[in-house]
């Protein structure tokens, strides 16, 4: 998809239209979910997260200036709901629990995965959990990152850096 066709996007959901939101909505939901599930932990706080981040930014999009930095937009929308959630519940220092991966898909083995990815990942800081979500699970660059995060994109990479070499020595056994 190209910038051009998301501006067009935004410029007709500013204008009013729910249809073409919906359709900008539907271009990033699962990189929503994902990561406000890995930010939070669980999967019903991650919803409440990305419902809450979606009615913000449908009633202010008007304030967007530029209309092709909606997506670092949204994200710093749900960057703040989580942080938010975070505050509420303390849900960092729960374990993940095999009834929390709940999709049927998954094989037992990579189960047992995910549950160490999220253990280790609840032991990162929030901001180093942050970016190696955006950065390995949404494929976004470190300037995008940055954008979102508000932070360089030289620190962003160091932060990746860092965060990987603990999440390697939390998760070799």
């Amino acid at each position: 998809m190209s910038s051009e066709f998301v501006s067009n996007l935004v410029k007709k959901a500013k204008n009013g239209s729910a249809e073409a939101f919906g359709e900008l909505y539907g271009l990033y939901a699962e990189d929503l979910y994902r990561f406000a599930y890995y930010s939070v932990g669980s999967v019903s706080a991650a919803e409440d997260c990305v419902s809450e981040a979606v009615c913000l930014a449908f009633q202010n999009l008007p304030q967007l200036k530029k209309n092709d930095a909606f997506k670092s937009w949204m994200f710093k929308i749900l960057h703040n709901c989580c942080k938010n959630a975070q505050k509420i519940k303390y849900l960092h220092k729960n374990e993940v629990e095999l009834s929390e991966v709940r999709d049927v898909s998954v094989e037992e083995k990579d189960r047992s995965e995910i549950i160490s990815l999220m253990n280790a990942l609840k032991k990162l800081t929030d901001e180093e959990r942050e970016i190696c979500i955006l950065y390995y699970s949404s494929g976004y660059t470190s300037k995008e990152i940055g954008e979102i995060l508000g932070l360089k994109d030289s620190t962003v990479r160091s932060k990746i850096k860092r965060a990987t070499e603990k999440l390697r020595e939390m998760l070799v056994v």
